[in-house]
């Protein structure tokens, strides 16, 4: 039962060694990292002893062990380089985004007067899994299913495959993609999809701005779609037509953090962009402007872009995973960019171009933390056209170790958007007791609450339960949902997650009661499950 308590405190750093009694008052800043060893660890080590004994050790012969080179790729300390507490805590979160492992510890000893020896544990997850997600809407199910692998042969490659069902038709993709190529910094992937709406393909090759510290970015992004798009008023196909777009990125950016802890970065960027629709095929009564003959529009733009930001982690159990530490960035963020599309480059017409981002985060203590993430964007031609703005909002409060209260808030509305503009909300995205195209429009606010509990952690070290109590709304406005009041929903659900697996590792089952009918009238509780939270 729930009692009020502190948050969980920020994991430490652990250290040992002679003067290592106080890690948090003693941590060695400013000596030298002479060595660090790497211990990745199986699954299961030691293999817990009992009757499961035997298949814990099956699990460890299965599994490929990450690869020292591979951690050693996502540590922010080096050899030869002055030992910080930022540094330390950096590393620990980069180990945590990998996903495919859980770091353990970060344990330093002194050697000598101005060196240090640092020595990281880690516990792989198993990384070869199926993902599913899946919706019960008027007697039809949709839904997707994906099977992935997060640290091929241990040298953290992901690979995956995915088959679809939505009311636009079924599609399937396949990916591969790899964070630290050839044990560098580079990203690089590709993905290649098919289906009844179309196929795309995107490929990148970059090197980010890989630590808080790092001085440089670059690389180049590649994505080209053909699809068929439907657009839905009051949850039926109103209109559909075809739509081809090919995007290509090239960036340069540089970076520094001062002593104080901000970073500062710039971008340089050149976008191609084309995109084309074919005339819309308008069913009786569809909105206006659904309506729209054949548009090409080619934009060429050069750009640059500033970032200041002041990262504040906090370092939270059981609010999206049950089992697993998590890591919130509650410090400021401000974005800004602006481009110029000339004619000259062979822009379809001179533009402008304008983007503003805001992130925004408060620890209250007891009271729960919040984060918010503001952002707007514009082409600028004939005033403002293709203008979207958007606010994603979260707060989280932790009354005892095992439970937490979730709340979050979605904006999105879009202004002289392309015909091909629509947002939805329904069972796949954050309404569960209503039809997964239940709300079309230009404008959506989505709001949900929910109290996730964490009843038992890792029975026999497998699997973890939970359960949770929620409450979704939403309502859309703009063509397609003139006349649509606010939709809430309300239920409960069951939680499992599997400790030692990389992939969502939280499967949700849940039951949710229309509070308003839906559009079709239907009162009856729906049954939803899928990999992930719901929001």
């Amino acid at each position: 039962m729930c009692v009020v308590a502190a948050l969980l405190a920020p994991v430490p750093v652990r250290a040992q060694g002679a003067a290592a009694s106080d890690s948090l008052v003693a941590a060695p800043t400013g000596r030298i990292v002479r060595r660090i060893v790497l211990e990745p660890h199986d699954i299961f080590d030691p293999a817990p002893r009992g009757r499961l004994h035997r298949a814990y050790e099956v699990v460890n012969a299965l599994h490929v062990r990450t690869r020292p080179g591979t951690l050693r790729t996502a540590l922010v300390l080096r050899e030869g380089a002055p030992w910080t507490r930022p540094a330390a805590d950096e590393t620990m979160r980069k180990l945590r985004a990998l996903g495919f492992l859980l770091p353990d510890s970060l344990a330093y000893t002194e050697v000598g007067e101005d060196s240090v020896d640092v020595r990281i544990a880690t516990h792989d997850n198993w990384t070869t899994s199926p993902e599913l997600n899946l919706e019960s809407a008027g007697g039809q199910q949709y839904g997707s299913f994906s099977f992935n692998e997060r640290n091929l042969l241990g040298m953290g490659t992901s690979v995956d495959l995915s088959y679809r069902q939505d009311p636009a038709g079924i599609s399937r993709s396949a990916s591969v993609s790899d964070d630290a190529l050839i044990g560098s910094h580079v990203r690089a992937g590709f993905t290649a999809g098919n289906g009844a709406s179309g196929d795309d393909r995107s490929a990148q090759l970059l090197l980010p701005f890989w630590a808080e510290a790092a001085k440089r970015s670059m690389g180049a992004r590649w994505t080209r779609s053909h699809a068929d798009i439907q657009l839905f008023a009051f949850g039926i196909k109103a209109a559909d037509f075809r739509r081809r777009t090919e995007e290509t990125e090239l960036v340069w950016g540089v970076g520094a953090r001062t002593p104080e802890g901000q970073v500062q970065r710039v971008v340089l960027s050149f976008d191609a962009i084309d995109r084309q629709f074919a005339p819309s095929v308008v069913q009786p009564g569809a909105p206006t402007p659904f309506a729209g003959g054949a548009e090409a529009l080619r934009i060429r733009r050069v750009g640059g872009e500033m970032r200041l930001w002041h990262p504040r982690y906090l370092v939270r159990r059981g609010v999206e995973q049950i089992d697993r530490d998590e890591d919130f960035d509650v410090g400021p963020q401000f974005g800004f960019k602006v481009g110029f599309s000339p004619q000259f480059f062979g822009s379809t017409r001179d533009e402008g171009y304008a983007r503003l981002r805001l992130d925004l985060g408060t620890d209250l203590g007891h009271a729960g933390f919040g984060i918010m993430r503001a952002s707007a964007e514009t082409r600028l031609v004939d005033g403002f056209r293709e203008s979207v703005g958007e606010f994603h909002g979260r707060w989280v409060q932790q009354p005892c170790r095992n439970g937490s209260f979730v709340f979050g808030a979605v904006m999105v509305a879009g202004d002289r958007m392309p015909r091909d503009f629509q947002l939805t909300l329904g069972g796949l995205t954050g309404l569960r007791a209503f039809p997964v195209r239940e709300l079309s429009g230009t404008q959506v606010w989505r709001l949900n609450g929910e109290f996730r509990y964490a009843a038992l952690r890792e029975y026999l070290h497998l699997v973890s339960f939970g359960a949770a109590a929620f409450w979704d709304a939403g309502r859309a406005w703009g063509p397609g949902a003139e006349f649509e009041p606010w939709h809430h929903d309300a239920g409960f659900g069951l939680r499992l997650s599997l400790p030692h697996s990389t992939v969502n590792t939280v499967a949700r089952f849940d039951i949710a009661w229309p509070l308003a009918p839906s559009i079709d009238g239907r009162h009856d509780p729906v049954f939803s499950f899928g990999s992930g939270q719901s929001f």
